[in-house]
């Protein structure tokens, strides 16, 4: 594997290792569809688009898209979340977290500055608490991102605790 090559600093490299589960059963699961369109919008994590985050409540996610020249469009999911509070302000706190004020938790706060410069906020404005906690349970279990830690439908063996929590 990649990452048994110690190509940097001692123990550098493997900061960066994540585990991502790709099953297509779950991306084809009737069960998981989202019944109803949602426009994603994106800006890359930082302060200057903090004015360009609408005050409205919604589903929104963390991916990390590496920026190569003349390379393929590539994407990592990391972190589903959703606010019943209104995105401007879930996307201002993830601000203070980057600047370790609050209390951040320990994985949030690696993915925020071992990906800083390339982390986007994608979002979706939605209007019921229902569908919010709806779809966000859907795209979490479907796609189980590095960083959550709560999967609603899995059943994590012991063994494995220590790639999700």
């Amino acid at each position: 594997m990649a990452y048994d090559v110690d190509w940097a600093e001692k123990g550098l490299l493997k900061l960066h290792v994540r585990k991502f589960l790709l099953y297509p059963d779950y991306w084809k699961d009737p069960a998981n569809n989202i019944n109803q369109g949602l426009s994603w919008k994106k800006y890359k994590f930082n302060k200057s688009n903090l004015t360009k985050i609408p005050n409205s409540k919604g589903i929104y996610c963390f991916v990390t898209i590496p920026k190569m020249s003349n390379f393929l469009d590539t994407r990592y999911l990391f972190y589903v979340g959703k606010t019943s509070r209104t995105l401007k302000i879930r996307f201002s706190e993830y601000l203070r977290d980057l600047e370790g004020k609050g209390k951040p938790r320990s994985k949030i706060y690696e993915m925020l500055n071992l990906y800083n410069n390339y982390l986007h906020f994608f979002y979706a404005e939605i209007q019921l608490d229902s569908d919010i906690d709806e779809i966000e349970e859907k795209l979490i279990n479907t796609f189980v991102p590095h960083i959550n830690t709560d999967v609603p439908k899995a059943k994590v063996n012991p063994e494995l605790k220590d790639i999700y929590v």
